[in-house]
């Protein structure tokens, strides 16, 4: 295997056992592809037409060994990632990475137009070009002198999308080292080229940012640095008592029962707690749309962000409540209750018994109804105070998602860096609290 390397793996092997294991089955996996694809050339230089059974066989071998490395790789990037792995390891994957792709495009181009994603029917390509292109990628990548000798059939055929593909890889190697942007970033970003990173609703102009990729690229990011806040018990437990009391605090100012919506708290932090109700947990949340189990996914975009967008547009039955001057303030903010109490409890009929949901609309049948006024109605105390906390949450976010105030360069210095912030944004919201 060495030998196929210009340099020395033990100097950029991680450290991380783990890691290592990962790294190592797919350099031997890919090696196999090579050696298979090569001894397929040397054994008469056949196509798939003329093969004979026997290297047939072994080419299929190669290819699924392929793309069980491919597969390795990316799983190894991004554990390194998780890690905190050094940027030149991670860049050194990375290429091995693309490395891979390339050998895939030539050996199973179905397979590879399957994974780019490209939708374009297959046409041909001149071989000469793609062999120069993998000729010049693998000379980079190993000491494999044999290349030269590589000829491939004029029957390869490869997506006419190849080129953009290759296009992707030269702006994140080239045009994006030259914008300095930051590391854990950039790594994000070429994941995303390959595997396109999912979000329930694209937000980049309430966090403004300049386009869609950048907002989803970045909540990758961020993804990654909360799953690491929640690991450590003191940021976690800091997270969920300053929610639970700082609510139960509102509540009280709004005249209504913390204590019920303590106890729904409670209920569903245990709920979320059990490793058991993950899967399920997932399932439920898959089909509201939801991508991933992560605090960012389901606290702050299904639950608040979600929540101020019903607040733009609310049902007509709440808007012609509020709207109404003929009837009294006490009378309207009890009728504004009983309405969304009533949405409230019919979408929580629709819930899986017990599950997630049921529980999260518990916690809304406690908490919104008393809310609802203080962000729709005209209460003097209660709305200022509301209308800040949706502001204090937004400003939040748009200094997370800016990388030039927020540290994107590790996964580590992003997770410290959210959790000052996270932790400064509940100490402004409980000086107006206690302000009142």
């Amino acid at each position: 295997m060495s030998g196929f390397l210009p340099i020395s793996l033990g100097s950029l092997l991680p450290s991380n056992p783990k890691i290592t294991i990962t790294f190592l089955l797919a350099g031997a996996g890919a090696v196999a592809c090579y050696l298979e694809y090569l001894r397929r050339d040397r054994n008469g230089r056949c196509s798939r037409n003329n093969a004979s059974a026997e290297v047939e066989s072994k080419i299929k071998s190669g290819n699924l060994k392929l793309e069980e490395a491919i597969q390795y790789y990316e799983a190894a990037l991004v554990e390194m990632q998780r890690e905190d792995a050094d940027y030149s390891q991670r860049m050194f994957v990375r290429s091995m990475l693309l490395r891979a792709y390339e050998i895939q495009a030539i050996t199973s181009p179905e397979e590879f137009r399957v994974r780019s994603g490209l939708n374009i029917a297959i046409d041909g390509i001149d071989s000469n070009s793609l062999h120069q292109i993998v000729k010049q990628q693998s000379l980079e990548f190993g000491k494999i002198e044999e290349c030269k000798a590589l000829e491939l059939s004029d029957n390869v055929s490869i997506s006419s999308g190849l080129s953009d593909f290759y296009d992707t890889f030269d702006i994140l190697e080239d045009d994006l080292s030259a914008l300095d942007l930051p590391n854990f970033y950039k790594d994000q970003l070429f994941l995303h080229q390959v595997t396109e990173f999912k979000c329930r609703t694209n937000r980049f102009e309430l966090v403004n940012l300049t386009s869609p990729t950048e907002y989803v690229v970045k909540v990758q990011c961020i993804r990654l640095a909360m799953d690491r806040i929640l690991k450590d018990p003191v940021q976690r437990d800091f997270l969920l008592n300053i929610g639970k009391s700082q609510t139960a605090q509102l509540l009280d100012l709004a005249g209504a029962d913390s204590g019920g919506f303590c106890e729904k708290y409670d209920n569903i932090i245990s709920y979320v707690s059990d490793t058991a109700n993950l899967s399920s947990i997932a399932e439920e949340l898959l089909a509201r749309r939801v991508p991933a189990i992560n605090l960012y996914d389901i606290v702050i975009d299904f639950c608040l962000l979600d929540s101020f967008d019903d607040l733009d547009a609310p049902p007509s039955a709440v808007t012609s409540v509020i709207k109404n001057s003929w009837i009294t303030k006490s009378v309207r903010q009890g009728m504004l209750s009983s309405a969304v109490w009533g949405i409230i409890s019919s979408k929580a009929r629709k819930c899986k018994p017990g599950g997630f949901l049921c529980h999260f609309y518990e916690v809304m049948g406690t908490l919104t109804p008393s809310l609802a006024w203080g962000f729709l109605g005209d209460d003097p105390i209660l709305h200022p105070i509301c209308t800040f906390i949706r502001q204090n949450i937004i400003n939040c976010l748009t200094q997370v998602f800016n990388h030039e105030l927020t540290n994107y360069n590790t996964v580590n210095s992003l997770s410290k860096d959210i959790y000052k912030v996270l932790k400064t944004s509940t100490e402004d919201l409980q000086a107006k609290l206690d302000a009142v």
